[in-house]
C-alpha cells in the first residue's frame, strides 16, 4: 500500500514539474525572443518592467488573464474549450520520458523514441479541433493547412528518429544519452540527420519560416482566429514552451543530453544538479538558433512549404536512412564511415541548396508568359 501511494505521489510530482517547466519556459522564451529580436534588429526591446524588462512576460500574462474570454454562438462549446487544453498535453507528456539528469527521470519507457512521435500528434489534433469547433471558414482552412504541414514534416522527423534508434540500437532515451558518453555525440557523427530533424521540428512548432498556420497576412490568425483570453493564451504559451521542449528533445537525441564536465560534483537526493545545468544550457543554445532562424529567413509560400517536405526532405531522408543502415551493417569501423558520410551530406545539402533553388526559380520565370503593354 505504501509503495502504491509513493508511486502516485511520484507521478503527481513529475506532472507538476512538467507543467511548471511548460509555463516558466513559455514566459522565459517570450522575453528571450523579444530581446534577441531587438538585438538582431538593433533595438532595445522590453526593458521597463522589472530589471532589464525581465518581468514583462509576467505582466503580459496577467494582462491576458484579465482579457474578456468569449465564444462565438455557433461554435461547438465542448470542442472549442477542449482544444486549448489538449494542445498542452504534448508539451507536458514529452517531458515524462526525457532524462533531465542522472537520477531525474519520470518514466524509463522502453519505447521512448516512438512515444515522442506519438505524443507530438496531440498538437495536430488540438489545432484541428480548434479550427473545426470555431465554425469559421478561415479558422477551418487555417487548421487544415496547419495539419497538412505538421503531418508532412512528421515524416522526415520520424526518419531522423529512426536513424538515431539504428545508431544506438535501442528505443530507450536513457540508452540514447548513455551511448553519447565521453562526448561521442550523435550530432557529431550524423550532422545531416540532425539538420533534417531540426528543420522538421521548426515546421512542427509552426515557427518562421514555416509559420503559415498563423500567418496574419494570409488567413487572419489561422486556427486561433476566434480564440481570446486565456484560451488563446494556451495556444500561444504552447508554441513558446515548445521552443524549449523540442530543444530538450534535440539535445537528448543528438548532443549527449545532460552529460558534460564535472557531472556528479553537486548532487541532491541522488539527483545530479550539474547535469541539469548542462541540459538547460545546451537546450537554450538551440532555442537561440530557433529565434535566429525565425528572424533571418523569410516566410515560405504554402506550395513551397509542402514541396520542400515532399520533394526534398522526405526523399533525402529515405536515402539517408538507407545509407546509414548500409554503413552500420557493412562498414567495419561504422562510426568513422558514418562520420564521413554525415559531414559530406551536410555540406552538400547546405552548399547546393541555394544554387539549385535559384536555378529552379529562374527556370520557372522563363516559363512564365510575357505580357506586353
Amino acid at each position: 500500500m505504501i509503495d502504491i501511494l509513493l508511486g502516485i505521489l511520484r507521478a503527481v510530482l513529475f506532472v507538476v514539474i512538467a507543467y511548471v517547466v511548460v509555463f516558466v519556459a513559455a514566459l522565459v522564451n517570450i522575453y528571450f525572443e523579444r530581446r534577441a529580436m531587438a538585438f538582431i534588429g538593433d533595438r532595445l526591446g522590453p526593458n521597463r518592467t522589472g530589471p532589464q524588462g525581465v518581468l514583462q512576460s509576467v505582466a503580459d500574462a496577467f494582462k491576458m488573464m484579465g482579457k474578456e474570454d468569449f465564444r462565438p454562438l455557433a461554435a461547438d462549446p465542448v470542442l472549442f474549450t477542449l482544444a486549448p487544453v489538449t494542445v498542452m498535453i504534448g508539451a507536458v507528456a514529452i517531458q515524462l520520458v526525457l532524462p533531465y539528469t542522472d537520477g531525474l527521470l519520470a518514466t524509463d519507457l522502453n519505447v521512448g523514441i516512438i512515444f515522442l512521435v506519438a505524443i507530438s500528434s496531440f498538437t495536430t489534433l488540438a489545432i484541428l479541433m480548434g479550427g473545426w469547433a470555431s465554425r469559421n471558414k478561415y479558422s477551418l482552412v487555417g487548421a487544415l493547412r496547419a495539419a497538412a504541414q505538421m503531418i508532412s514534416y512528421e515524416i522526415p522527423m520520424l526518419l531522423a528518429l529512426l536513424i538515431v534508434a539504428m545508431i544506438v540500437g535501442s528505443l530507450r532515451l536513457d540508452h540514447v544519452v548513455a551511448f553519447q558518453a565521453h562526448y561521442e555525440w550523435i550530432g557529431f557523427y550524423a550532422p545531416f540527420t540532425f539538420l533534417m530533424f531540426y528543420i522538421a521540428s521548426i515546421a512542427e512548432l509552426n515557427r518562421g519560416p514555416f509559420d503559415l498556420p498563423e500567418s496574419e497576412t494570409e488567413l487572419v490568425a489561422g486556427y486561433s482566429t476566434e480564440y481570446s483570453g486565456m484560451r488563446f493564451g494556451m495556444f500561444f504559451l504552447n508554441e513558446y514552451a515548445g521552443l524549449t521542449i523540442m530543444s530538450m528533445v534535440a539535445v537528448t537525441l543528438f548532443f549527449g543530453g545532460w552529460m558534460g564536465p564535472w557531472n556528479g560534483a553537486v548532487s541532491l537526493w541522488g539527483v545530479d544538479l550539474v547535469g541539469v545545468f548542462w541540459f538547460v544550457l545546451k537546450s537554450y543554445v538551440l532555442v537561440f538558433l530557433l529565434v535566429w532562424v525565425r528572424f533571418s529567413i523569410p516566410r515560405l509560400q504554402a506550395d513551397q512549404l509542402m514541396g520542400f517536405a515532399w520533394k526534398i526532405l522526405i526523399p533525402l531522408g529515405l536515402a539517408n536512412t538507407l545509407a546509414t543502415a548500409a554503413i552500420i551493417l557493412w562498414v567495419p569501423s561504422w562510426k568513422w564511415g558514418l562520420l564521413v558520410f554525415g559531414w559530406v551530406s551536410f555540406f552538400a545539402f547546405v552548399g547546393l541548396f541555394d544554387p539549385l533553388l535559384k536555378r529552379r526559380l529562374r527556370r520557372e520565370r522563363e516559363r512564365q508568359p510575357v505580357v506586353s503593354a
